[in-house]
């Protein structure tokens, strides 16, 4: 189960809020022309051009969804499309991928 979504009036007071539960130990961005795959929980997939993962120490991975740098949302459930196999991995797989 996803937990709710963090929310702050600004993105530094959201970065705040973000590690009172657990510190964040790692970011990972991408920008692609082309975009990525990502599908949620409920296997509904949409295409992201920049995609912002942070992982916290509670291993829960959260992003910014739609560009909307003020709310974060759990995404520890969700799948991402590699595209050099065609398969789909999970956010924590993902994020220790080197190359995309």
């Amino acid at each position: 189960m996803t937990k709710e979504p963090i929310t702050s009036d600004n993105h530094q007071q959201l970065m705040l809020d973000f590690g009172i539960d657990a510190p964040q130990i790692g970011e990972k961005n991408i920008t692609l022309v082309d975009g990525v795959l990502v599908r949620d929980e409920n296997n509904k997939a949409k295409t992201y051009f920049h995609w912002e993962v942070i992982h916290r120490a509670d291993e829960t991975y959260w992003s910014p969804l739609d560009g909307d740098r003020k709310t974060l949302y759990d995404i520890t459930d969700y799948k991402i499309k590699n595209k050099q196999n065609d398969q789909w991995l999970t956010v924590e797989e993902w994020f220790k991928l080197d190359k995309f």
